[in-house]
C-alpha cells in the first residue's frame, strides 16, 4: 500500500487539497497503482550505505562511495529520489544539491555512452560468415550433384 501523503510518482509531500503534483504534474485522480511502472529501490548494501550517510551527512567520501555503488548496481534513480527527498526537507542543503547534480551528470553520461556504442555490423559476425560458407558448400555440392546426374 502506498503513502497517500506523498506523490505516488515522484515522492513529493502532497497537499491534501491539491489535485496534481507541483513537481511532476501527476493528476492524482488519474493515478493507478496497477499501471504504474515498478519503482527502482536500493539493494541491501545501498540501504546500509544510505543509513550511514544520514548519520554522517557531511562526510563527502561516503557520498562518493554511495554514488559509485549506485552506479555499479544501476540504482542511480533510487539514489536521486533519496537526495531529492533531502532537498524537499531542506532546499538549501548544499550537499544534497551537489549530489543531485552528480547523479544527473552520471545518468546522462551513462545514457549517452549506451546510445553512442555502435552495433556490430552483420558482416562482422561469425554467424554471417558461417552461413556464407555453408551456402557456398551447399552450392558446390548441389552443382556437383546435378553435374553427375546429366
Amino acid at each position: 500500500m502506498s503513502d497517500t501523503s506523498l506523490c505516488p510518482k515522484c515522492g513529493r509531500k502532497r497537499q491534501p487539497e491539491a489535485e496534481s503534483c507541483p513537481r511532476c504534474g501527476l493528476v492524482f485522480a488519474l493515478w493507478s497503482e496497477e499501471s504504474a511502472p515498478k519503482v527502482e529501490t536500493l539493494d541491501e548494501r545501498g540501504k546500509e550505505m544510505w543509513s550511514g550517510l544520514l548519520a554522517e551527512w557531511s562526510a563527502a567520501a561516503r557520498h562518493e562511495e554511495f554514488l559509485k555503488h549506485c552506479l555499479q548496481t544501476s540504482t542511480l534513480a533510487a539514489a536521486g529520489r533519496l537526495y531529492r527527498q533531502k532537498l524537499d526537507d531542506d532546499p538549501k542543503d548544499a550537499i544534497a544539491t551537489q549530489m543531485q547534480t552528480q547523479i544527473l551528470a552520471k545518468a546522462t553520461l551513462n545514457l549517452s555512452l549506451n546510445k553512442s556504442q555502435p552495433r556490430e555490423t552483420l558482416t562482422r559476425t561469425r554467424w554471417f560468415w558461417a552461413i556464407v560458407l555453408l551456402a557456398m558448400a551447399l552450392g558446390i555440392a548441389g552443382g556437383l550433384f546435378w553435374r553427375r546426374l546429366r
